[in-house]
């Protein structure tokens, strides 16, 4: 039904527009449904959809975590900034380009943080210096769910264990880049305590109607208008108890992609067993497949942009063209109606270097840093890498302990003397976890974590949210900064 409905609104679409192609159509839909300018895409189901429980988490670091601050320094934000941040952000609200998801509102502080596999004390920007000083205050309960002790679960107040991947029936992440489903089946039962993020969640809508019962408390009204009942959550999550068993869930999920028509039909958890992984067929109608905007061949390599190339398919542009020129009153303001290079703004105070960062060898994000095996490849501890010249201006030697540091914060690790490293640069890689550095700080304390003020524009085509697409997020690569030597 669900399936019909969508593929039921794309044909209508197109039929009040024959100029439409698919991917604007979904498009469309989806800000019809919301009933404004806005508008998603169920990523589960592919389906548009006008409201839904996220939002840009710029909202959330603006009101809740205290970024407000930091975004209105001027003198970290780019020099053609014409007004304060403020300014603009009131003004995007103001002209409604961000309705229904510009929460949670400052009338609303959070009470209780759930963080799943996030470990947003290293990840986030800022760390425990942006956060534990705005956000924890606000705080009744710290929840994290993870695999291992984090950064965050050292600062939560209760710590769920998590199933590790080869625990659990997983599947890696289905991107252009693989271009393949494929299985990551249990090798292993979760050891003591630890369950699959399913079954947490699951224990968690029973303890709460349980709670809720004991209370006498019926039901709640959600920021959707959604009245839900307490006692019917359980019932909810796990339709009535059939995904409570994890093959009958997995399998689940399998076949209505199959039935959504990006991989093949008759595929099951069973076959997935079998072969391990299966070619996709389709991209299916979620914000990153509409973007290939091109076909899934079974013998070929994937290239982006064929369908507007070779088919002459409109961009989902405001002009349907590939489109370099922004004539939006904020990109004119800015100068910045075409691409054009503006040096790196004095993001953390005015200083003679720059931080940077890239993916460490071995682990991408953190999962792997602190593990022994890892840590027997490198040096074992966290270190930066450092231009010769600058380490012999400020009297650093190779494996010196030196102290990083700007106006937002500091943090202590080993020096990397290299000759390889830009003068004025300072690279530090990405993974390791906080409780590795000195005080438990690591690189990510120093990073203020700007958001430029053009990412919340709006009103103009394809300046639009949508899943993955346009909204404001931090993007730093020349953090200022400096470093001196510190005693062991």
């Amino acid at each position: 039904i669900i399936l019909a409905a969508r593929d039921a609104g794309v044909a209508m679409m197109k039929a009040q527009d024959p100029t439409m192609s698919t991917e604007i159509a979904i498009r469309e839909l989806g800000k019809k449904m919301a009933g404004n300018e806005r508008g998603g895409i169920n990523q589960t189901d592919q389906v548009p959809v006008g409201g839904g429980t996220s939002s840009p988490p710029a909202f959330w670091w603006y009101w809740q975590a205290g970024y407000r601050e930091r975004w209105n320094r001027k003198e970290w934000n780019d020099p053609t900034m014409a007004r304060s941040f403020d300014e603009y952000f009131n003004e995007a609200l103001d002209k409604g380009w961000w309705d229904g998801l510009d929460s949670p509102r400052p009338e609303k502080p959070a009470r209780v943080l759930i963080e799943c596999g996030g470990n947003m004390l290293r990840r986030t920007r800022g760390g425990k210096k942006a956060l534990l000083d705005t956000l924890w205050p606000k705080l009744k309960a710290i929840v994290t769910i993870d695999f291992r002790m984090s950064q965050t679960a050292l600062y939560a107040d209760y710590f769920l264990p998590a199933a590790q991947h080869y625990e659990k029936i997983t599947f890696g992440m289905p991107t252009p880049h693989v271009m393949n489903l494929t299985l990551g089946d249990r090798a292993a039962a979760p050891p003591g305590e630890a369950k699959d993020e399913w079954q947490l969640f699951d224990l968690l809508t029973k303890k709460i109607a349980q709670v809720a019962a004991s209370r006498g408390l019926t039901g709640y009204t959600g920021d959707n208008g959604v009245y839900r009942e307490y006692a019917g959550l359980p019932r909810a999550f796990s339709m009535n108890g059939y995904f409570d068993n994890e093959d009958a869930r997995i399998d689940e999920i399998v076949r209505d992609t199959a039935l959504a028509g990006t991989i093949p039909m008759g595929t099951t958890l069973s076959t997935l067993r079998e072969k391990g992984h299966v070619r996709f067929i389709d991209w299916g109608l979620a914000p990153m497949g509409l973007s290939q905007a091109s076909p899934i061949e079974p013998n070929k390599t994937h290239v982006p942009f064929r369908d507007h190339v070779e088919r002459g398919d409109p961009f989902p542009t405001y002009a349907r063209r590939a489109q370099f020129y922004i004539d939006h009153d904020w990109f004119l303001e800015a100068g910045e109606e075409l691409p054009v290079y503006k040096p790196n703004p004095d993001m953390g105070g005015i200083y003679p270097l720059g931080l940077t960062s890239g993916h460490n060898r071995w682990s991408v994000h953190t999962m792997n840093q602190a593990n022994n095996v890892i840590l027997g490849t490198h040096r074992g501890e966290p270190f930066v890498q450092v231009n010769t010249d600058d380490a012999a201006a400020r009297g650093v030697k190779d494996d010196d302990l030196v102290r990083i540091f700007n106006d937002v914060s500091d943090f202590v690790a080993r020096a990397k003397v290299a000759t390889n490293v830009k003068p004025g640069q300072v690279i530090s890689y990405n993974g390791w976890a906080g409780f590795q550095y000195k005080n438990w700080s690591g690189a990510n304390e120093i990073e203020p974590g700007m958001v430029k003020w053009i990412g919340f524009a709006g009103g103009y085509g394809h300046l639009q949210h949508l899943g993955v697409e346009w909204q404001p997020v931090p993007a730093e690569r020349w953090v200022r900064c400096d470093f001196e030597k510190v005693p062991e």
